[in-house]
């Protein structure tokens, strides 16, 4: 590229999609729940407080990165969700629930409409230039 070609390329932020938007918001939400889990139960053998706190600090890490547009946090949301997916049918299994009850069928279609947003063009594209979007020609020359 020569330096004009350069100059003609222009980038401003993105706009931050409204579905985003719900997702931190759930994530942040996730995040206070594990903590008053934690609290109220003081550290049980379901969830230890060390593995709380990693989980919360994880949860609001990935919730502050999709606020910001951030590549990382797109790439590590949707590896939480197909890794969520896989502790869902597992722990279904080792439950002995059916596949198809409310406990295994619910996270799962929250999971798949996630993966779904999250893997669609727009929202692909917006996370993958890292929150920004090139300006039109006609908008950079007004």
């Amino acid at each position: 590229m020569t330096e004009t070609d350069q100059e003609a390329i222009k980038l401003r932020r993105a706009k931050r999609p409204k579905g985003i938007v719900l997702m931190v918001v759930a994530l942040y939400g996730a995040a206070a729940l594990v903590v008053i889990s934690a609290l109220a139960t003081g550290g049980s053998d379901v969830m230890p407080s060390d593995v709380a706190s990693v989980v919360t600090i994880y949860l609001i890490a990935l919730a502050f990165g999709l606020w910001r547009l951030w590549r990382w946090s797109w790439f590590a949301t949707v590896i939480m969700f197909i890794l969520s997916t896989f502790y869902v049918l597992s722990n279904a299994q080792l439950l002995g629930n059916s596949i198809v009850s409310v406990e295994v069928i619910s996270p799962l279609l929250l999971i798949v409409l996630a993966l779904g947003y999250l893997l669609s063009k727009d929202i692909r594209t917006v996370y993958l230039r890292n929150g920004w979007e090139p300006v039109e020609e006609e908008e950079h020359r007004t």
